[in-house]
């Protein structure tokens, strides 16, 4: 076979997330993709600038295979920029705008990212890290909030690199289904983080669930909060390109703006963590938005507490709620409680999605029966292909053919599955097996309590101490007293908390989607005690 026949057969055949604006831009080129700032970007404009961010990444040297390195919030570049590096078979490695320099140094390194490019606001952070980068070989600036930046020495306008560009033909590269497409690194429960190594192939399979088990269809509106540097916001943006739906995209979570935006653009479909879901009906004037356009919710993250689902389903009896379970190493498929199962199981997570399987195994990898809780493992093509240079780690993972998820939870008769805790979440109190979870669904039931996360805490008599970190709603005052009281009429002697923090909402440490971090929680409180 030569060369050039080799490309077209790859050209016809392959699957490529840098072809998926191409192929709705032929279905519906005029119609409006994105929304951004009061821009608006039809689907024929979305490719035509991958096609252009693709051929400015080959200006810079960049080839098949390269990794780069993206830190910046959610904006229209960075959706260029990934999937027209796709389209060239590069790799996105993107960070956490809220990474410090020697977080930076490790991911950038062990990424062995070629080109850096951050938004103005963030160049401070890359700047200290720089020195230290050893394989990077440009940097560029995204203007987003600061047009006026200065340009550090050596440094590049993506921007203006882009605005130079007219090449909006697609770019011929061969590719294969199982290249990376992102190498997004995991927030690290443990000393470093892992490279998650996401395909093509992964993110198509993940594209037939959205339609399948999510209904997402093309005449939805979404409004994208969620960082596009996490496998969720990625998720959405495929998936609403692919069918020829719009999207809202707003640079960060902001609970005013999201009430704006969706009364304005007619936002059909909401997806966020518990937490803003927590959050947002405690806004000021949160009743006198028009909401009436939403019709689909969706909640993702952590399990959202059973109280807060039925509050909500109170407030639009109409609509579609899903409870959400996935992670960044499925890509993220995993499980999803149907609308017309909520009433009967609404503390479930669910049915497996389409095309994914999941059992309950013990700590020797046997599977267990109906009931008995145990760790979530799973197959899916969904599945990522490994930890990026952790050949061990990656073989404990996915061991004996499953996906090892870290999540404990089990079936029930019907075949429903339901998350019980984090295996390191699981306290260890007395000699007893505490669920932080279990702790956390009744303190959220305190008319007081906007947020809770419980945790364990080292204790020279219990081993590990219940304890819970609560965040009252606005003007509203809650003592330590009152939570172990209501705890002890609710829960076993042993799983009520032994000690209980009042947190301000802005010292709870939780990541840009909105997860809170046990481990950050675990460190802040440990050094109190002392």
């Amino acid at each position: 076979m030569d060369e050039h026949w080799k490309l077209e057969y790859n050209l016809m055949r392959r699957m490529n997330i840098g072809d998926l604006p191409k192929r709705t831009a032929a279905r519906c080129p005029d119609k409006v993709a994105l929304v951004y700032k009061d821009r608006s970007i039809t689907f024929r404009e979305l490719n035509e600038n991958c096609c252009r961010m693709a051929h400015v990444f080959e200006r810079l040297g960049a080839r098949k295979g390269d990794r780069i390195t993206f830190m910046t919030h959610n904006c229209l570049q960075y959706i260029y920029s990934w999937l027209g590096a796709c389209k060239i078979g590069c790799v996105i490695n993107p960070l956490n705008f809220m990474l410090k320099p020697h977080e930076i140094e490790y991911i950038v390194n062990d990424a062995e990212s070629r080109l850096f490019f951050v938004e103005d606001i963030l160049i401070p952070q890359v700047q200290a890290a720089a020195p230290n980068l050893k394989t990077v070989e440009k940097y560029g600036v995204i203007h987003i909030n600061a047009p006026d930046t200065e340009i550090p020495e050596g440094w590049v306008s993506l921007d203006r690199l882009f605005e130079e560009t007219e090449d909006t033909s697609e770019p011929l590269v061969e590719t294969d289904d199982e290249d990376m497409c992102s190498l997004m690194y995991t927030s690290g429960t443990e000393s470093l983080p892992k490279g998650v190594m996401n395909t093509h192939r992964n993110f198509f399979h993940t594209l037939m669930s959205g339609i399948a088990d999510l209904n997402i269809r093309k005449d939805d509106v979404a409004l994208l909060s969620i960082p596009l540097y996490h496998v969720a916001g990625k998720y959405l943006l495929l998936e609403f390109i692919n069918v020829g739906a719009k999207l809202v995209l707003e640079y960060a979570p902001n609970p005013l703006e999201i009430l704006e935006l969706t009364q304005k653009e007619k936002v059909t479909y909401w997806v966020y963590p518990p937490t803003l879901y927590q959050v947002l009906p405690s806004m000021p004037d949160f009743g006198k938005y028009d909401l009436s356009s939403l019709k689909k919710f969706i909640s993702f993250g952590a399990v959202m507490p059973v109280p807060l689902l039925k509050q909500w389903k109170e407030m639009f009896p109409d609509s579609e709620w899903r409870n959400y379970y996935g992670q960044t190493e499925s890509t993220p498929l995993g499980s999803t409680l149907q609308p017309e199962d909520f009433e009967a199981k609404i503390d479930s997570i669910g049915t497996p999605h389409t095309g994914v399987e999941i059992k309950i195994f013990d700590d020797d990898d046997n599977e267990l029966p109906v009931g008995e809780v145990g760790e979530i493992v799973m197959r899916s093509p969904s599945v990522m292909k490994g930890y990026y240079k952790m050949e061990e780690k990656t073989a404990e993972t996915l061991r004996g053919g499953w996906l090892h998820t870290g999540d404990l939870g089990r079936f029930d008769e019907d075949g429903f599955l339901y998350f019980v805790d984090r295996k390191k979440d699981m306290i260890k109190s007395g000699g007893e097996n505490v669920a932080s979870k279990e702790v956390e669904d009744t303190i959220i039931a305190h008319e007081k309590v906007m947020q809770v996360a419980v945790i364990g805490l080292p204790d020279e008599y219990w081993m590990e101490a219940v304890t819970a970190v609560v965040v009252p709603y606005p003007g509203v005052e809650v003592s330590e007293e009152e939570i172990i009281s209501y705890c002890k009429e609710r829960l076993a002697g042993y799983k009520v908390p032994k000690r209980v923090f009042v947190m301000a909402m802005e010292d709870l440490p939780v990541l840009p989607s909105g997860k809170i971090l046990k481990r950050e929680l675990r460190r802040m409180l440990s050094e109190k005690k002392e």
